[in-house]
């Protein structure tokens, strides 16, 4: 069986590290799996990086301007990723992971080519256009007022005419009905987990993965694993760690956001040195899933106080390896966190209900195991065999129709 040609569009894709970067390299190497000429057109970030390489069969097509990743250059992409698109005309579908801005050249680049285009959102707030009309709040004008919607409303309408929105999570699917677009044309697809790489292991491979990674064998482990961001809650969770006093570690597992303004990174070292917290708190940066799932196996709870998460990939993956999360009241989690059944919720900026609740596991290795058990049961419905599946039939169908229309 021949299957179409996908070409994955993304604003940053490896080695750059993310919720959305993840989620676009899990979706491109398991079509390439599949049998699916792949290809990922995505922004150079450094010149260092190749402009065009091959990785486990996948063509990774780095395009200009070259900068970091920063907001902005979300939209210093749109025109080039437009002109690469129309050279890939034989794709079957293009998808477009995170649709802010690279949606705009999907869309376009479709009325030359007739290529479909899957939108998937990563964030909450996109197709409303509640994001952009933040930028009014910023400034004192009413965000939900006549003016902002209207100003709003072409790329609203833009964004409504993708051929399928993929949304990973309930809220956002509400959201994109809401904004009228066809139920047929919707689609609840959560990002995906690898559950044999994020899964549970025995008593004996935990104390080795402990002993390898420097850990204590009795020490009671804690880890974050996200972006040092400030709407990821990293300034939270190290003042709730501080109120805490715990007698146990922390570690925070995630990347500088270098030159972002919501980076904390230098703020949140800054603070657990100015209050003696450094033997109890430790900063490793980015690092690969391999090593992410092994400090995960080695810890005892994960902490994900976010102020905002469209679904919360990190949580779920951690309920994978059957470890209790503490996550914030909010967004995507609420699609898959119980509170006091498979985890803990808190609400967003709580320091002081954060830290209770650090306390709680930290007191009660019980406890910890009865919420790890049921975590692993809940996690095993975003397990990509499932899920990626259900997206590659979505572009098979899609690819299908579009053929059909052209013999």
């Amino acid at each position: 069986m021949t299957r179409p040609a996908v070409v994955i569009a993304t604003t940053f894709y490896r080695p750059v590290l993310g919720g959305a970067e993840a989620a676009a390299e899990r979706l491109a190497v398991y079509l390439a799996r599949r049998g699916h000429r792949v290809t990922v057109l995505t922004k150079r970030t450094a010149v260092a990086h190749p402009a065009t390489e091959t990785i486990d069969g996948i063509v990774i097509a780095r395009l200009p301007p070259v900068g970091e990743r920063t907001g902005a250059g979300k939209w210093r992409f749109v025109p080039s990723l437009y002109r690469a698109l129309l050279d890939h005309r034989d794709a079957g579908v293009v998808c477009c992971i995170d649709y802010r801005a690279i949606g705009l050249s999907a869309l376009a680049a479709r009325r030359r080519t007739g290529v479909p285009v899957i939108f998937q959102a990563q964030t909450d707030g996109v197709i409303s256009g509640a994001r952009m009309r933040a930028w009014f709040e910023h400034v004192g004008a009413n965000p939900q007022g006549p003016t902002a919607r209207l100003i709003t409303w072409p790329i609203r309408a833009a964004y409504g005419r993708a051929d399928a929105i993929a949304c990973i999570s309930r809220g956002i699917e509400r959201e994109t009905l809401a904004e009228g677009v066809p139920r047929e044309r919707v689609h609840y697809l959560p990002n995906p987990i690898d559950t044999r790489a994020f899964s549970p292991v025995t008593s004996d491979i935990r104390t080795q993965i402990r002993d390898s990674l420097g850990v204590a064998r009795d020490a009671v482990l804690a880890t974050f694993v996200g972006r040092l961001s400030r709407e990821k809650g990293v300034l939270e969770l190290v003042r709730a760690w501080m109120n805490a006093r715990p007698a146990a570690e922390l570690v925070l597992i995630g990347p500088a956001m270098t030159d972002h303004p919501w980076d904390v990174s230098s703020e949140a070292r800054r603070f657990v040195t100015e209050h003696g917290l450094d033997g109890s708190v430790r900063f490793i940066g980015g690092q690969s899933t391999t090593s992410v799932a092994a400090w995960l196996r080695a810890s005892d709870f994960s902490i994900q106080p976010s102020h905002f998460e469209a679904m919360g990939l990190a949580a779920a993956e951690a309920m994978a390896v059957g470890v209790p999360v503490i996550a914030s009241d909010i967004g995507g989690y609420r699609d898959f966190i119980q509170h006091e059944q498979n985890g803990l919720l808190v609400a967003p900026h709580d320091i002081d209900g954060l830290a209770s609740a650090i306390q709680r596991l930290i007191g009660s290795a019980e406890l910890r195991a009865r919420l790890g058990r049921k975590a692993r049961v809940t996690a095993e419905q975003f397990d990509e065999t499932i899920v990626l599946e259900r997206f590659a039939e979505l572009i098979d169908r899609l690819a299908s129709r579009r053929a059909a229309a052209r013999s």
